[in-house]
C-alpha cells in the first residue's frame, strides 16, 4: 500500500529528516504515526491535499509493526477496518501525525535539540491508548469513602482526616533538621496505603536524586516505592497539563481571564493595572489559551516588562504543556504526584505562580461537592504545599489557600501545610487567613521560636517545658500533645491494624 501525503508534510518532510538524523522521511514520519495514534484524531481533520511525496507502508512502519499499526487503527475505529478503509484512516493519522511535528518544529523554532526532546515528553504519555481530545469522555477522579487515619505521635492515638465536621487542614512547622520533612513524608506515605493520592509541591527538592546522599537516596526511593508516586523534575520535564482554559460563555472566559490576570499581579513583583489588563486582554483574545501563546500574544501587543517576562519564563522553561497536547487534569490526578521545584532555584516568583495556577484550576474544574456518608467526608486528593509561607495571603497576594483550606474539603481536596516557622501560618493583610487557628491540625517541631504571645496563638497556650530531639508539639481539634514523632525513615509509613 503506498500514500501521498499534503504538500506541506512532503515539504517537512524532505526538510527536517536529515537535520534530526532520521534514517530517511518514512522513518521521521513514523515518529508523527505513533503520535496520532496515541493522541487521537481531533474532529472535523482532513488531509489538505495530495501534492507531497509519495510513501510506502512498510516503509512508513515496517513489517514487524504492521501488524500493530493496523490494530491501533482498528481500536481507533471501534471496528475493524475493511481494506479501504484502512488506507484512509492510514493516510489521515500518518497526516495528523507528521502535522503534530510540525507544531512541535515551529514551536521550538527548527532547534533539532528541543524538537527531539519535546518530541520525546510528548509521547510519555502512559502506555494505554490516549482517547481523542474533542469529545472524549474524562473518567472522574476515584474516591476513597472509607476513614482514613494517620498516625502523627507515637503515643497519641491516631487521628481519623476524614471524620465529618472537620476540616482536614494541617500545618506542619519545623526547623531544618528538626524532623518535619521526615514526619510529612510519612503522613503522605500513610495515607497512600488506605487508597489516598496526594499531590505534593517539594518546592524546595526534598526528593530529588542525590547520588552522594545515600541515605536521602534510599529515604527517596522507599518513599516512591511505598506511594507509587510520580515524581517530575520540573525544567528536566515539564509537567503534562496546560492550567490555562477557555470558559464556556464569553462571561465565564472575561471572569477566567481576570483570574489570570490578578494571579500574576499577586505574585509577580511591580505588576501595574495596566499590565494586569493587558494579561487579561490577550488572554480573553485566544481561543485556546496556554503560557506560549499568551507569552506570544502580549509580544505581539507590544507589551513589555514584568507581565512578559514572568509568562515567558513559565513558557521558556516548559513548565506546562501546550494546549495541543496537553492532558486533562482529572487524568493526570488519576496517581499521585511529585512536583520538585528545585531546578528554579531562587526563583520564587516562578516557583509560587506555577503552584497558584495549579491550585485556581483545580478549584476551578474540580470543584465538585461531595456528600457526607455514615460520617466519612469522601477524599479525592490530599494538596501538599511545602514552603508554604511563600503562597500564603501576605501583603496583598492571592487568598487561593485560604480559599481552598475553607472549601476544599467539601470537594475532597484537602490541603496539608508546611513551612519552617509556625509563625508564617498567622497571615495578615486583605485576603488574611489564620491558618494556625484555622487547622483541624498543627504539628509543630520548633515552637521555641517563638514569642509567649505567638504560642497561645499557633498552640492556643504557651509551652513551658523544652522538646527533646525529635519530638513535636501537636494540636489537634484544640487539644495539645507532646511526644516523638513519626518519619518516613523509622516507620515506613506503616498504619495500625
Amino acid at each position: 500500500m503506498r500514500i501521498k501525503t499534503s504538500a506541506a508534510v512532503g515539504d517537512f518532510l524532505e526538510l527536517v529528516w536529515s537535520r534530526v538524523h532520521a534514517p530517511n522521511k518514512a522513518v521521521l514520519g513514523r515518529a508523527g504515526m505513533f503520535l496520532a495514534l496515541g493522541e487521537g484524531l481531533p474532529n472535523g481533520f482532513k488531509v489538505a491535499d495530495s501534492q507531497g511525496i509519495e510513501l510506502a507502508e512498510e516503509t512508513i512502519v515496517g513489517d514487524d509493526l504492521a501488524p500493530v499499526v493496523r490494530a491501533a487503527l482498528n481500536y481507533r475505529n471501534g471496528s475493524t477496518l475493511d481494506e479501504t478503509a484502512y488506507k484512509q484512516a492510514f493516510r489521515l493519522y500518518f497526516e495528523y501525525g507528521c502535522h503534530r511535528l510540525m507544531q512541535l518544529w515551529d514551536e521550538y523554532n527548527g532547534d533539532q535539540i528541543m524538537f527531539t526532546s519535546a518530541l520525546i515528553k510528548t509521547a510519555k504519555t502512559g502506555p494505554e491508548l490516549i482517547q481523542s481530545k474533542e469529545g472524549s469522555a474524562i473518567t472522574p477522579l476515584a474516591i476513597v469513602d472509607h476513614p482514613v487515619r494517620i498516625k502523627l505521635l507515637d503515643d497519641v492515638e491516631s487521628w481519623t482526616i476524614n471524620a465529618a465536621g472537620g476540616n482536614c487542614l494541617t500545618v506542619i512547622s519545623g526547623k531544618p533538621g528538626s524532623g518535619k520533612s521526615q514526619l510529612a513524608l510519612d503522613l503522605l506515605a500513610q495515607i497512600s496505603r488506605q487508597g489516598v493520592r496526594f499531590l505534593f509541591f517539594d518546592l524546595k527538592g526534598e526528593l530529588e536524586e542525590d547520588p552522594s546522599n545515600p541515605q536521602q537516596t534510599q529515604t527517596r526511593n522507599n518513599f516512591l516505592q511505598i506511594t507509587g508516586a510520580h515524581y517530575i523534575r520540573l525544567i528536566s520535564e515539564g509537567l503534562p497539563i496546560n492550567p490555562l482554559f477557555r470558559g464556556k460563555s464569553e462571561a465565564e472566559n472575561a471572569q477566567i481571564a481576570s483570574e489570570v490576570a490578578s494571579l500574576v499581579g499577586a505574585f509577580a513583583p511591580q505588576l501595574g493595572a495596566n499590565q494586569e489588563r493587558a494579561i487579561r486582554d490577550a488572554f480573553e483574545s485566544l481561543e485556546r489559551p496556554d503560557f506560549q501563546g499568551l507569552a506570544a500574544e502580549l509580544e505581539q501587543r507590544g507589551e513589555e516588562g514584568v507581565a512578559l517576562s514572568i509568562l515567558e519564563k513559565i513558557s521558556k522553561f516548559n513548565l506546562f504543556s501546550n494546549a495541543n497536547r496537553a492532558q486533562p487534569i482529572e487524568r493526570w490526578l488519576s496517581s499521585s504526584q511529585v512536583i520538585d521545584f528545585k531546578p528554579l532555584g531562587n526563583d520564587n516568583d516562578t516557583k509560587v505562580l506555577a503552584v497558584a495556577f495549579i491550585l485556581n484550576c483545580i478549584m476551578r474544574q474540580l470543584n465538585r461537592a461531595l456528600a457526607v456518608k455514615e460520617g466519612v467526608q469522601p477524599l479525592q486528593m490530599v494538596l501538599f504545599v511545602d514552603e508554604a509561607h511563600l503562597l500564603l495571603p501576605k501583603e496583598g497576594k492571592s487568598g487561593l489557600l485560604g480559599s481552598l483550606a475553607r472549601q476544599g474539603r467539601s470537594w475532597g481536596f484537602p490541603v496539608w501545610l508546611a513551612s519552617q516557622d509556625a509563625d508564617a501560618f498567622l497571615t495578615k493583610g486583605a485576603n488574611a487567613t489564620d491558618f494556625a487557628e484555622l487547622a483541624e491540625c498543627g504539628i509543630h517541631f520548633s515552637p521555641q521560636t517563638l514569642s509567649d504571645n505567638e504560642q497561645k496563638k499557633v498552640l492556643g497556650q504557651s509551652l513551658n517545658k523544652p522538646l527533646q530531639k525529635g519530638e513535636a508539639v501537636l494540636r489537634l481539634s484544640g487539644k495539645l500533645y507532646t511526644g516523638l514523632a513519626r518519619q518516613i525513615w523509622r516507620d515506613d509509613g506503616d498504619i495500625e491494624v
